[in-house]
């Protein structure tokens, strides 16, 4: 073999060796780059207990009668976005308790104004001052 032929085998070699160097790196880079994306999808997907979307209104019939019993409806309309034991740790006054509800009910909780009654009456003499 002669020397040019020589020299031209061994370019040609390390060329492919390079190329192989390149297309190893980029597949680490993607890699790198896909496990930091996961990493952020899931640091943004926990961490909070407040729903980042309003539940779908339930739209009640007019001749359904709300809910009577203020622990019920604790349970069934405040515990979709938090554990009912929030309010059973404060102690506010009806207006506080009724301000609360209100805030609630803007944020997506879906109360008729007679269960919203029913629910702050409850509040107010279960964790009232």
């Amino acid at each position: 073999m002669s020397s040019i032929t020589k020299a031209r085998s061994t370019c040609d070699t390390a060329g492919r060796d390079k190329a192989k160097g390149h297309v190893g790196l980029a597949v680490v880079t993607l890699i790198a780059v896909g496990l930091v994306l996961m990493a952020v999808l899931v640091a943004c997907g926990s961490g909070s207990d407040e729903p980042t979307q309003a539940p779908a209104p339930e739209t009640a019939s007019p001749e359904q009668a709300p809910a009577q019993d203020g622990a019920t409806l604790l349970e069934a309309r405040c515990s979709t976005c938090h554990s009912a034991d929030r309010a059973r740790q404060v102690t506010k006054t009806r207006d506080g308790w009724d301000q609360t509800v209100t805030s609630m009910i803007n944020r997506g909780a879906q109360l008729t104004e007679a269960e919203k009654t029913v629910l702050v009456d409850y509040l107010t003499d279960a964790y009232g001052p």
